[in-house]
């Protein structure tokens, strides 16, 4: 009996497995969808193919900087107004190397509008905060380091930056640009000015604790207290430099500054041997940046501090009989 049900239910089974019938999806038979190529950040794909054509072109070595200009100019006012990722890393390019054309063609008061005008303003319209940060801080290192002796021409673009981030309340870029500016003013011998920007700058930086700013800051108001004379202020302006230092990462070119400027308070003071050290270890440092400039007089002060060291012993010995 039980071998006759066992069979029974088998049968049973498989008459019911047969009229199940494989049912089919719509996915399954609906035809592929075609997507659209895109690029690394999920945009779709950009035609800048005559973009790259105009920038490259720019970039050929037969072409002078005056040859450039109307080429780069053209690229960032493009009338299709492009600013897709791929885009805006061309015209990025082509701002900087606008800035350079410009400061080799020594056509400062374009240089002044590079970042206000007409030609970027597109640019600056249509990219992130961050973006424009960072470039407006590299144009400002690309007038530094292309025109040194252009300080008034350096004091005009940081004015009109200032000017611009207030009307677009960028806060940070403005204490930036501010902190630039000060250091120009330095350059030109406006401690006056210059010490009214810092100390107005350095009452919001206190309480945005913005640490690297910090350093820079206060590095600063020790050069200009030193500029008047005032050394008692210098090495306090210092020390609140110092301490901001060693809370953050520091890096070598600023360290180098913070250590030779405490190498010229100790000489100031008497203490050669102190400053010696202090001297030797910005010039270790600037070594290893292969930044010869600074690093010269770095070694030409060690070897002063070791002359006025043995000649002040030596007038003890003699002041002893």
């Amino acid at each position: 009996n039980n071998k006759r049900r066992e069979a029974s239910c088998t049968t049973m089974a498989e008459e019911d497995a047969m009229e199940i019938e494989p049912t089919t999806t719509e996915e399954n038979t609906a035809a592929p969808e075609v997507t659209k190529p895109v690029d690394d950040d999920g945009d779709e794909e950009e035609d800048i193919a005559d973009l790259v054509d105009l920038l490259e072109s720019s970039e050929e070595t037969t072409k002078s900087a005056a040859d450039r200009i109307p080429i780069l100019s053209s690229l960032l006012m493009e009338p299709q107004k492009r600013f897709g990722s791929k885009a805006t890393s061309l015209k990025e390019r082509a701002v900087y190397s606008l800035t350079r054309s410009y400061c080799e063609t020594q056509q400062y008061p374009q240089v002044v509008d590079v970042l206000t005008g007409e030609i970027c303003h597109d640019f600056f319209a249509n990219i992130t905060k961050a973006k424009c940060a960072k470039v407006v801080r590299q144009v400002l290192d690309i007038v530094c380091s292309l025109a040194p002796n252009q300080l008034t021409m350096q004091e005009q673009i940081c004015n009109n930056i200032i000017a611009w981030t207030k009307a677009e309340k960028r806060t940070f870029l403005r204490q930036r640009v501010e902190a630039k500016l000060a250091s120009v003013l330095f350059e030109q011998d406006k401690y006056g000015p210059a010490l009214a920007l810092i100390d107005r700058l350095l009452v919001e930086l206190k309480k945005l604790d913005d640490k690297q700013l910090l350093v820079e800051t206060h590095l600063m108001e020790s050069k200009i207290h030193f500029g008047l004379q005032n050394v008692p202020k210098a090495k306090a302006a210092l020390t609140a430099s110092r301490t901001c230092a060693n809370a953050i990462y520091v890096a070598p070119g600023l360290q180098a500054s913070i250590d030779s400027m405490s190498g010229i308070l100790h000489c100031e003071e008497g203490d050669y041997d102190t400053a010696h050290s202090y001297f030797l270890e910005s010039f270790e440092q600037l070594d290893q940046l292969n930044d010869r400039e600074k690093a010269v007089p770095c070694l030409k002060y060690m070897m002063l501090c070791r002359i006025l060291d043995s000649l002040t012993r030596a007038l003890k010995l003699s002041a002893k009989g």
